[in-house]
């Protein structure tokens, strides 16, 4: 396996943050993003890709949703950043297809959200159509994905991508297993570093085994004993997640992919901050609108 070039990428992005807009509206999150794998050349692009590509998974299951929901074209489209392979323009196809059929048939046309889960989609939508099971739709075509993205990240340089993929697929099942108050082997994405012992301990309130792995987590995990939402905790690992993302871009290994990885929770977490506030203003004016009507 030839060692993916980081350096000139590396060097770059250090670059380009300074130029970053410190307010921002949110594109520009997502048009840098969109050019992070431009920077990178051969195995390093590749893997620059993934990090996008976890966007392009994300998109392509809200735009599954969507099509079975029956939402409108508009109402599809919220929430997905296309700054990967699924471009706006794909986006916005997708959005018009006619049913949910329609949306996994011309995915696997366009190779989305890679090419290996494109591939699986035919197999996958005709087990859907037997049993109508979209929880283990979407679970197979996550699966079918990562194991896409574990071959293309398996050079020690391109680790921190590989563990961050590991960390997000730990995040979901611990969220999913603390939501269903117990662990259900058959609803867990392939395991990260905690496997269903460490989520069956952390669901009886025993998180000593995840925070050993995570250490990082131990503040969001006593704040979860407190309110016991899972929603919460999910949010609180992500911005835990993010927090060290400006220290990764700075001081991590250029000869590695931790100042890219750096960069894209940078930007992320600049996304993620822009929702929230865009949610907090509108619920404000909906609460003025609601003080004001007689």
């Amino acid at each position: 396996m030839r060692a993916p070039l980081y350096v000139a990428g590396s060097t770059a992005l250090r670059a380009r943050m300074s130029r970053l807009p410190p307010g921002g509206v949110g594109e520009e999150e997502r048009e840098e993003l969109r050019r992070l794998p431009e920077l990178f050349v051969g195995e390093a692009r590749s893997v620059a890709q993934v990090l996008t590509g976890r966007h392009d998974l994300g998109g392509a299951i809200a735009l599954m949703r969507g099509a079975a929901s029956g939402l409108a074209p508009e109402d599809r489209l919220r929430g997905v950043l296309a700054v990967g392979a699924l471009t706006p323009e794909r986006a916005a196809e997708l959005a018009h297809a006619r049913d949910a059929a329609a949306v996994a048939a011309l995915l696997e046309r366009l190779r989305l959200p890679t090419p290996a889960a494109a591939a699986a989609l035919p197999r996958l939508w005709s087990r859907f159509e037997l049993h109508r099971d979209v929880e283990e739709l979407e679970l197979a075509l996550t699966a079918a994905a990562h194991a896409e993205w574990a071959e293309r990240t398996a050079h020690p340089r391109s680790r921190p991508v590989a563990d961050l993929l590991a960390r997000e697929r730990d995040q979901r099942n611990l969220v999913v297993a603390l939501a269903r108050a117990g662990v259900e082997a058959q609803r867990l994405l392939p395991v990260g570093r905690l496997d269903a012992r460490d989520l069956d301990h952390a669901v009886a309130g025993r998180w000593a085994p995840v925070t050993g792995v995570y250490p990082r987590w131990r503040a969001a995990a006593a704040a979860y004993e407190g309110h016991r939402n899972p929603g919460h905790l999910d949010r609180d690992l992500h911005d835990e997640a993010t927090a060290g993302a400006l220290a990764r871009l700075r001081r991590g290994d250029a000869e590695s992919a931790e100042p890219m990885v750096g960069y894209a929770l940078l930007l992320e977490e600049r996304a993620r901050r822009h929702r929230r506030a865009g949610l907090v203003l509108a619920g404000g004016a909906a609460g003025s609108a609601d003080r004001t009507t007689p």
